[in-house]
């Protein structure tokens, strides 16, 4: 996509993603979606953007994976040893087209994120 055909809306972003990242892609938001359904979902540097008060989490997908972004400062660093295993940086996970997402674990990980950010 050249920077001319960016998509211009969220669902044209989304719709956007890969095929083979589309399930992977579509769970995530659906997991954002649940913990935090007032959450503002904005296009912002080059992902889907998610604000609650200021922002939380970002998607994005590329040739090999599917990044999700968790921006609470150090929150990545406690699920240390149940996230072991998927490729991530200090608060970004990446899911291949064939990774088994660990559901539970981002469950925790997005309801722990929401609480800090709503309690301020």
């Amino acid at each position: 996509m050249t920077p001319i055909d960016r998509p211009a809306e969220v669902a044209e972003f989304a719709g956007s993603i890969p095929a083979p990242h589309r399930l992977t892609f579509t769970t995530l938001q659906e997991l954002i979606d649940e913990f935090a359904p007032d959450a503002i979902a904005t296009l912002k540097w080059g992902t889907i953007a998610y604000d609650l008060d200021g922002s939380l989490f970002a998607l994005s997908a590329n040739k090999k994976y599917v990044n999700l972004y968790i921006l609470t400062v150090g929150l990545l660093a406690e699920f240390e040893s149940e996230l072991a295993g998927i490729p991530q940086s200090k608060c970004v996970l990446r899911f291949g087209p064939d990774a088994e997402l660990p559901i539970e674990t981002l469950r925790r990980v997005m309801t722990t994120a929401v609480e800090r950010k709503r309690s301020g």
